[in-house]
């Protein structure tokens, strides 16, 4: 009886997420959505990304990694990951996270290296990726690189499977022989009507489920006492999550960021 009862138990519940992934309604991405992301974009990059290109000070450089005498978690090479901003905007949400990671012994060359190596991305950031490419734009000088590159974004949503063809126009900017930044914003969101086949093709853009409609990420290296401090802010925007759901957007993008750090790092430990 106990058997039936949990094998009862299971069937309800897997009945009802598919049931509650089959209503799942499509959302529309309203330009009043967009402004409110664009608006904090710049809010932050007048900020936080033009105080890194005068001062070369971090985040983490504000928080307290050591207490007591004893290292502190960035110190350590753990990721050391915080809030910056999770609200609700017009018809939408803006997750904002920062996370900081220390690389012993690594350079910005390797960095470097690693951040334009697309074909091999799907390997270094393995689960999150089906697919990377990149091109190198002609209006690129040796300290501003500048790519556009296309990823095939692979993400697990509550209970369903998502993927999204997503375009970037990205920016390296080589600061001095110490900093070294990255600005990538998307340029394109586009959700498979199946994650599971391609050929089902895309919904139009902004008329999706509106998981993911807009997202910009910045990546800050600075090298010192034999190396490398990273920093990332990654904002996102998507629909309003429903009543009781919050905290699920706050910790898909707090998961992702510490999920990236530990990811870029091992990769760069690979060129040892």
């Amino acid at each position: 009886v106990r058997s039936f009862r949990r094998a009862a138990l299971a069937l309800t519940l897997v009945s009802a997420l598919q049931l509650c992934a089959a209503v799942i309604p499509i959302s529309h991405l309203d330009q009043a959505t967009v402004k409110a992301f664009d608006d904090y974009v710049a809010a932050y990059e007048n900020g936080d990304y033009t105080k890194f290109q005068a001062s070369g000070k971090l985040w983490v450089d504000q928080q307290c990694c050591n207490c007591c005498g004893k290292p502190g978690a960035f110190d350590d090479g753990k990721p050391v990951v915080e809030p910056r901003a999770s609200k609700d905007v017009a018809s939408g949400s803006i997750h904002h996270f920062s996370g900081s990671i220390r690389v012993k012994g690594a350079t910005i060359e390797m960095i470097r290296k690693i951040m334009q190596d697309y074909p091999n991305y799907v390997k270094y950031y393995k689960g999150d990726l089906g697919a990377a490419k990149g091109e190198r734009q002609a209006d690129s000088t040796p300290e501003d690189e500048h790519y556009l590159n296309n990823l095939l974004l692979v993400q697990s949503t509550l209970w369903i499977s998502v993927t999204y063809d997503s375009h970037y126009d990205v920016h390296y900017r080589r600061l001095d022989k110490n900093r070294w930044l990255v600005r990538s914003a998307s340029t394109s969101f586009r959700e498979q009507r199946d994650p599971k086949n391609a050929a089902a093709g895309l919904y139009p853009e902004g008329e999706d489920h509106g998981f993911l409609w807009r997202s910009n990420t910045y990546w800050y290296a600075r090298e010192r006492d034999g190396g490398l401090d990273l920093q990332v802010d990654s904002m996102t925007l998507s629909r309003q999550s429903p009543t009781g759901f919050g905290w699920w957007g706050t910790k898909r993008t707090k998961d992702a960021v510490e999920k990236m750090l530990r990811d870029t790092k091992a990769a760069i430990e690979s060129l040892k």
